[in-house]
């Protein structure tokens, strides 16, 4: 019986030693000392490197490229007309053949 109660004693004891270490490890890693629960994320040379084989990835990494580019690239002109509505006003650029204000359009 001495036996039993000495293993059991033991096992809970193991038990509470492993449940205290993890809290300790907890605190550590919310302090921001550690990772213990929570992975280190990879650097985007690692994402890099795993994605390298992957023809889906590589296609993704193809049209986010694209669309960064697309969304850089500034439109040629500004718009034939602007509006502002707090002033009330809307001005209209004349789009086609050059004319200097003050002379009617030619027919």
């Amino acid at each position: 019986m001495g036996t039993v109660l000495l293993v059991a004693g033991g096992v809970v004891a193991l038990g509470v030693a492993v449940f205290l270490a993890d809290r300790v490890l907890l605190a550590m890693e919310a302090r921001g000392w550690i990772y213990w629960r929570k992975t280190k994320g990879l650097s985007s040379i690692g994402v890099d490197l795993l994605q390298e084989g992957d023809p889906r990835a590589q296609a993704v990494k193809r049209a986010m490229e694209q669309e960064r580019v697309r969304k850089n690239v500034k439109p040629a002109e500004e718009p034939p007309f602007q509006m502002n509505l707090d002033v009330g006003t809307v001005r209209i650029r004349r789009t086609g053949g050059e004319q200097t204000k003050g002379t009617p359009p030619s027919n």
